[in-house]
């Protein structure tokens, strides 16, 4: 079996599929966000077609290490998003080749039913009240577990922490006391302020707190997670486990939050999360929308002993659920709170071409 060609077809939900083909008529498919699409698109033709076409797709830990370490003139080391997008196609393409679900070419699953928590953000826009209308349909849409963001990533510094307190405030008050509510402040804060915001969360009842202040700033990271009980997260904007060694050793977080793109597709992640069970670490992935990198993050997450916190999930990065569901098939949408994988081949994407066509940017 060879790869014969790599393609991108744009598509008007906001995101592109791509293509690994093969001589042999089998495809590995993932997604390309809107944003990173021609970024993209010139590392495709000048670097990872030349690396990849001709060569065997089920050797995916070579060419893993072809992309993220480079090899001779032929690539040099590329992006972990962009190796991360390649890779997700690659343990795809291998599933319906082998017919296996990808939780079981990585060893088997733990759980295959994953729960998932609602992620609503864009709360520095917001009042509280904003801010609690879109938790209640994440309640009666059947999730069970939440996250409100602020999504500020490092934009600005302590802007408004009283207003994200009474955001919190308000939005804990609804939800009852055992229900699961993390609170993301997309890097938002200064050591000092993210200290005495997250005593006054922890006294409201807060279960993680992530990304309390800019996610360079391991020293100030380590001061914050020292000084507070409430499991501090970190780690989504961060590529390969040779970051997260750093992150860990000079930040300290509680929870490890790796992006099956950010971090360098499947094969990382999964060592990641191998690794973060052998330091007693907690794992709890970045991969909001409905569609294939979800499905990879959570046949990945699936494989992990560390997995027990929910996944996290939102409408807001995915495009139209129907879209989505009339694309992919119904089992990449969950099943009210939670993700159910099915033991299909790779992640169970069942391509509708007909919505390929439909969706496709004209």
């Amino acid at each position: 079996m060879k790869i014969t060609n790599i393609t991108i077809t744009p598509l008007n939900i906001g995101k592109s599929l791509l293509r690994i083909q093969t001589n042999a008529g089998v495809e590995g498919w993932s997604e390309v966000s809107g944003r990173n699409r021609s970024v993209f698109n010139a590392y495709l033709e000048n670097r990872i077609k030349t690396a990849l076409v001709g060569e065997d797709p089920r050797t995916i830990q070579r060419h893993w290490t072809t992309l993220a370490l480079g090899k001779e003139e032929v690539v040099f080391r590329l992006p972990g998003w962009a190796v991360g997008i390649i890779d997700v196609a690659l343990w795809d393409l291998l599933g319906k080749e082998t017919g296996l679900p990808v939780h079981k070419l990585m060893g088997g699953a733990a759980r295959t039913t994953i729960p998932l928590y609602w992620s609503v953000g864009s709360g520095w826009k917001m009042q509280p009240e904003e801010m609690l209308r879109l938790v209640e349909e994440g309640w009666q849409r059947g999730f069970r577990a939440f996250k409100i963001r602020m999504d500020w990533r490092g934009w600005r510094q302590d802007i408004d922490p009283e207003k994200d307190y009474y955001m919190f405030k308000e939005v804990r008050e609804f939800l009852a006391g055992d229900t699961y509510l993390g609170f993301d402040v997309n890097n938002g804060y200064s050591v000092s302020t993210a200290i005495q915001q997250g005593r006054r969360f922890e006294e409201l009842g807060i279960n993680h707190y992530e990304e309390p202040i800019p996610h360079w700033d391991l020293a100030g990271l380590k001061q914050v997670a020292d000084a507070l009980d409430v499991a501090v997260s970190a780690g989504e904007q961060d590529e390969y486990g040779w970051w997260f060694q750093q992150l860990v050793k000079l930040g300290d977080p509680d929870i490890l939050q790796p992006d099956i793109l950010n971090a360098g597709g499947p094969s990382e992640v999964k060592r990641i999360f191998d690794w973060a069970e052998t330091i007693n670490k907690q794992v709890m992935p970045h991969s909001p929308q409905a569609g294939i990198n979800s499905m990879a993050s959570m046949h990945v997450y699936a494989t992990s002993q560390n997995a027990t916190r929910p996944h996290e999930f939102s409408i807001e990065f995915s495009g139209p659920l129907d879209d989505i569901a009339e694309l992919y098939g119904e089992d990449v949408l969950p099943k009210g709170g939670d993700a159910v994988l099915t033991d299909k081949p790779g992640y169970g994407i069942e391509l509708n071409e007909a919505a390929v066509e439909r969706l496709t940017e004209k």
